[in-house]
């Protein structure tokens, strides 16, 4: 699984263009480690189920054959002996949806749950089906990047309505395993896709986090010069720097997909 996490961070670096390649390649292993990316794939995979918990497919990021099992167990489960089963995983997380239906949640249509390596999002489609997406904690996905998502679910789901709510019947479970194959295609280009954008972003707001830097620092030594007159020079400029870098720490930290 890492070993494929690899192979993107290796495509996204081959990307780099001349005159700044090396700065930018650092600039991006940097965030690409920081992120935990090159242990936990962006979207680990996600799960379609009806409102009664029944699993109808199962997209992953990667699968471990020699073993039999995949990206979503092996995240969710610290050793093999611990593993969960993924019906299971989709009856736990139904119970959500019938929570809301027994008490006054009006109109549920998404939940998160965030944990520190891992987070869930969870989409309720047309009352009877939700989708649910195990992502790498540090992932952001955009108001467009998840409108993406859901309405890849929706076409599936109104152009195979016979095949999800017959899912037994084996003429549904083999148009069911087709879907499962195109979708973890899918979910590979989706993760490359995100890695992508999270570079374009990341450099970009370094650039401009930058040139805001440039402007502002000699702000503040003007300033830390005029209330600290009779200190030291080296302290003063020490104190400037540790400002700046505080101020770059937090610039960093904002996302405006999150507004």
């Amino acid at each position: 699984m890492v070993s494929n996490q690899n192979n993107i961070y290796k495509e996204e670096n081959n990307r780099f263009q001349k005159p700044n390649i090396e700065a930018e390649k650092l600039l991006w292993c940097s965030a690409y480690i920081s992120s935990n990316f090159n242990k936990i794939p962006p979207i680990i995979g996600c799960l379609m189920a009806d409102q009664y918990g029944n699993t109808l497919l199962v997209f992953e990021y990667d699968l471990k054959n020699q073993n039999n099992y995949g990206s979503i167990k092996s995240y969710l489960s610290e050793d093999e002996k611990s593993f969960l089963e993924i019906d299971l995983i989709s009856m736990y997380f139904s119970s959500f949806k019938t929570f809301a239906g027994q008490t006054n949640i009006q109109n549920l249509s998404n939940l998160e749950i965030h944990g520190s390596n891992i987070k869930v999002l969870i989409f309720f489609l047309f009352d009877n089906y939700m989708i649910i997406l195990f992502l790498n904690s540090n992932t952001e996905l955009s108001i467009k990047e998840k409108a993406s998502i859901v309405k890849y679910f929706e076409d599936k789901i109104e152009k195979y309505q016979f095949e999800f709510k017959y899912f037994n019947a084996a003429k549904s479970r083999k148009i069911l395993c087709m879907l499962e194959n195109k979708g973890n295609a899918w979910l590979k280009k989706l993760n490359r896709s995100y890695l992508q954008n999270f570079k374009n972003s990341y450099l970009k707001k370094h650039e401009i986090i930058e040139e805001l830097k440039s402007e502002i620092a000699p702000i503040i030594e003007k300033v830390l010069h005029e209330y600290f007159e009779y200190i030291q020079e080296d302290i003063v400029n020490d104190v400037s720097k540790e400002i700046q870098n505080q101020i770059q720490d937090k610039l960093f930290k904002f996302n405006p997909n999150s507004y």
